[in-house]
């Protein structure tokens, strides 16, 4: 177990940082395309929530390292405490390979929460849950929690002193971390599975979002996710997929449904198709729409899973959460089979992930709506 006085060091800042670390020169080097990707035995739930646990592994050992350091390591293998990995990371002494961090784990706490309730889904006991996860380390890779954002921290801290779970998301500008975007994969799945209209899937989004994060840019971020998680899966073409991300954030309609402070938030994710784009005009920080603009970017310029798993990892800084965010797309888009099995025979308790995505996909398809 861990000592109490190391315990702060499990925290993580999920909100804008103040000084975001200075742009390196050169743009990440774009891999090779492969001209047939292939797409067999993919299950978008199993394998989506496989692919954002090894992303999320994969990535936290270099967990805040700069975009420029983090390039400079060249990293294709998990390592950790456990496989001396030759450089000094926030986690590396400490975490060791394959395991997986608050991404992973409030994801699963959440999937818990509808499983035990037969699909159905309680805010007040995700909640509940996610103090269960934090406090009681359930829902963990090892025998304690780690990385814990400061957003999803005062939140949980309001429901603890009874605030309702829908209220307890922050709704500052400043509460835009990227902490309800990491663990949205779920509720996109759940409203993907059930085919939810338009209307119904931002509904349930934006309550997904709140209770941790109450801000329109955050409901918005977690939208276009779930909008491209959708056509990624159904199309199995990323370039597709963000052409209508791109041509339904003209709309008129879409528009209206979110404020100019939002669109004017997500000006650069509608600009990642673009030729003269450049990657590294994002930003190295925990805000909610860079790291939606660094996972998109990953799937839209690479065509498998690794590479696009190892594209977000070099953009540096939060590479846990972008690497899950992206990892969950790709995993649901190109499946299982085309994760390195380097990387699924080292994440940590695999075969209780996998049990898990099972039972989700069981209870939410099998659930009638009313």
């Amino acid at each position: 177990m861990i000592e109490k006085n190391e315990r702060k060091a499990l925290l993580k800042r999920d909100t804008y940082p103040d000084n975001p670390p200075e742009k390196p020169e050169n743009p990440p080097e774009k891999p090779d395309k492969p001209d047939n990707p292939e797409y067999v035995n993919c299950d978008p739930v199993v394998d989506g929530l496989l692919g954002l646990a090894i992303g999320d592994a994969f990535g936290v050992p270099v967990e805040f390292m700069s975009r420029r350091e983090v390039r400079a390591l060249d990293l294709r293998d998990m390592v950790g405490r456990d496989t001396n990995p030759g450089f000094q990371g926030r986690w590396t002494d400490l975490i060791p390979s394959g395991a997986w961090s608050d991404d992973t784990s409030m994801t699963i706490t959440a999937m818990s929460s509808i499983i035990e309730k037969k699909g159905e889904i309680d805010w007040e006991d995700i909640m509940r849950k996610f103090d269960d996860w934090w406090i009681r380390s359930k829902y963990t890779s090892l025998d304690f929690p780690f990385g814990l954002g400061s957003n999803v921290s005062k939140a949980m801290l309001r429901h603890q002193n009874g605030v309702p779970a829908l209220e307890c998301g922050g709704k500052g500008f400043r509460d835009n971390g990227n902490g309800a975007l990491m663990r949205m994969f779920p509720f996109s799945m759940y409203c993907i599975l059930h085919d939810f209209s338009d209307l119904e899937t931002l509904s349930l989004i934006r309550k997904a979002a709140g209770i941790t994060h109450g801000h329109e840019i955050n409901a918005m971020s977690c939208y276009l996710y779930t909008l491209f998680l959708d056509q990624c899966i159904k199309l199995k073409s990323p370039e597709n997929a963000y052409r209508i991300i791109s041509d339904t954030g003209r709309q008129s309609e879409f528009m209206h449904i979110f404020s100019e402070e939002a669109f004017k938030a997500h000006a650069q994710v509608f600009e990642l198709g673009s030729r003269e784009f450049n990657p590294d005009s994002i930003r190295e920080s925990g805000y909610v729409v860079d790291s939606l603009a660094v996972s998109l970017y990953s799937i839209l310029n690479t065509q498998n899973y690794e590479d696009a798993v190892r594209m977000a990892v070099n953009f540096g800084y939060d590479t846990d959460t972008n690497a899950a965010i992206t990892g969950s797309i790709a995993g649901a888009m190109y499946g299982k089979s085309q994760i390195p099995d380097r990387w699924i025979n080292t994440v940590r308790k695999k075969d209780y992930l996998i049990q898990i995505g099972e039972q989700f996909k069981a209870v939410v398809a099998n659930r009638p709506l009313g």
